[in-house]
């Protein structure tokens, strides 16, 4: 039975290490990164591929790792094989890169459409999934529009999967806090 799970928190809060700690608990995971170091958006210059590369050392040998910089609810359902958990890490860079991608011109429903089709996926497939966020709506008002409109697309994301969510981490200074 699939259950949904989202972690969220502010930049080195300790959400990914807490997502991590949660997934060690089963026996075969799939990692879904949604920067990778030639596609997204997000990996162009050599601080974020030191990121990833960061990202990709600290995860189990063992774990199987897929990158999915766009369509998540697609690189779910293509999963074979023996799953028990799916880690995604994270929502804001995954919207990030449909927000400045090839979609750009689509506008922000295009954006909300594939959150929710995420969570459709998420909650029909029968493994449990943890999805790693940003919490956007804590900062100040960022000084120009794009800035403006990521982090009311983000915030509107983050909104959706906590709604669809079997249980809710808020993760500050490293502590872990269920909030649902």
């Amino acid at each position: 039975m699939s259950e949904l799970t989202l972690i969220i928190g502010g930049t080195r809060s300790g959400k990914s290490a807490f997502a991590t700690k949660l997934a060690k608990n089963h026996k075969h995971v799939c990692y879904i990164a949604t920067a990778d170091s030639g596609q997204s958006s997000q990996a162009n210059d050599a601080e974020m591929l030191e990121r990833i590369q960061k990202h990709r050392k600290s995860r189990p040998a063992e774990w199987k790792t897929i990158e999915a910089p766009l369509a998540l609810d697609k690189a779910i359902s293509n999963i074979n094989g023996t799953v028990d958990v799916i880690l995604i890490d994270c929502i804001t860079i995954y919207v990030t890169n449909m927000l400045l991608g090839s979609h750009k011109e689509e506008g922000d429903e295009h954006i909300i459409d594939a959150i929710n089709k995420l969570c459709s996926v998420c909650k029909n497939t029968p493994f449990h999934v943890i999805i790693v966020t940003n919490e956007v709506g804590y900062g100040v008002v960022p000084d120009n529009a794009i800035s403006r409109r990521f982090r009311d697309i983000a915030g509107y994301a983050n909104q959706i999967i906590a709604r669809e969510a079997d249980n809710v981490y808020l993760v500050t200074a490293g502590i872990e806090n269920k909030i649902k």
